[in-house]
């Protein structure tokens, strides 16, 4: 039903262990629908569902398109889809739907959306909890909640084997609970119960859908969707798209036009990448062009007046320069 309780958790590098501790600590009885996103990379299938299952009473599956959302069930996103609440049309409950939309902070599935969405579909009725993980996936999402009328709990900064996602949504929402991953199963399940009782309905959160069109039917090329505070000078690492911002009121993130989404951490991380990736290949363009220059300087039909030689060596030597800064690790 649509005004039962929602416990969302997202977690991402050390965050199974803490994951396991925590599902450890539900009670059977948990007056609550549980999702679940971590952080899978590109591998075929997670095996996380069946250890969530043996680690606690609650029956844990992979969640499947149209999933009704049950009380007392774990839902686990799949790798390579966000694991979103939609709503069925026809029963009128609220259902797993799983979207291969736009990566956020370079994720798919990621906390942020995962939260956004909950937040948007139970407002209050949401609890979120934001595990062990590096950088910020889940400090916007838990924002949301926040914003939405719902709690925000996190693994305690000093328990976590990576303390940057706790921390960052710690950040967003000052008055999270937090608490060790062997403590907060029950300090869900309290939190749960002390819920208000009934729903509050739909929220408003910045989402763009995947076939969102605004950019293409629009006749600003400044265009700016309603939820977004400005535009920038900054290319979207994933697709080159312009990025525009959105401000919460402790967080600002980014989104470019077709949906690509990044909390400041993410986004940096994301450039820093990028910029390592352009650089590499200005180097081997550098060294392309150096040997080039060398053939045809040794050519038959050379002109004296070309000085192919010079350019070789101005090539060679500006990429041997770049590549020990790549190798020192000074990528900007």
């Amino acid at each position: 039903m649509a005004d039962d309780a929602l416990l969302v958790i997202g977690a991402s590098a050390g965050g199974v262990e803490a994951l396991v501790d925590l599902v450890a600590g539900l009670p059977g009885d948990l007056p609550a629908a549980v999702l679940v996103t971590v952080h899978t990379g590109d591998r075929p299938r997670s095996t996380l569902p069946q250890v969530l299952a043996r680690a606690g009473p609650l029956p844990a599956d992979q969640a499947a398109d149209g999933d009704s959302l049950r009380v007392g069930r774990i839902l686990v996103a799949p790798p390579g889809r966000h694991l979103l609440v939609g709503r069925d049309g026809v029963a009128g409950g609220d259902i797993a739907v799983l979207s291969a939309g736009p990566k956020v902070n370079r994720h798919r599935p990621a906390v942020d959306a995962m939260f956004a969405s909950a937040a948007r579909a139970r407002g209050r009725r949401v609890v979120a909890a934001v595990l062990s993980g590096a950088l910020d996936d889940g400090a916007v999402g838990a924002a949301l909640v926040d914003r939405a009328g719902g709690r925000v709990l996190v693994q305690d900064p000093a328990d976590a084997l990576f303390d940057s996602m706790p921390r960052a949504a710690a950040a967003t929402v000052p008055d999270a609970r937090a608490a060790a991953a062997a403590e907060l199963g029950p300090l869900l399940a309290t939190t749960v119960h002390e819920l208000p009782v009934g729903g509050d309905g739909m929220h408003d959160t910045p989402d763009v859908p995947a076939d969102d069109e605004g950019m293409a039917r629009s006749r600003d090329p400044a265009y700016l969707r309603p939820d977004e505070s400005a535009t920038t000078r900054m290319a979207c690492p994933e697709c080159g798209g312009g990025l525009a911002r959105i401000d919460l009121p402790r967080i600002g993130f980014y989104r470019c036009h077709v949906g690509h989404q990044y909390s400041p951490r993410s986004l940096e991380a994301a450039q820093r990448e990028e910029v390592e990736a352009k650089l590499w290949t200005a180097i081997a363009a550098l060294e392309e062009h150096a040997a080039l220059a060398r053939f045809l300087e040794q050519g038959v039909d050379s002109d004296p007046s070309s000085d192919f030689a010079r350019r070789a060596e101005h090539s060679a030597e500006t990429a041997r320069l770049m590549r020990e800064q790549l190798l020192r690790g000074h990528t900007t």
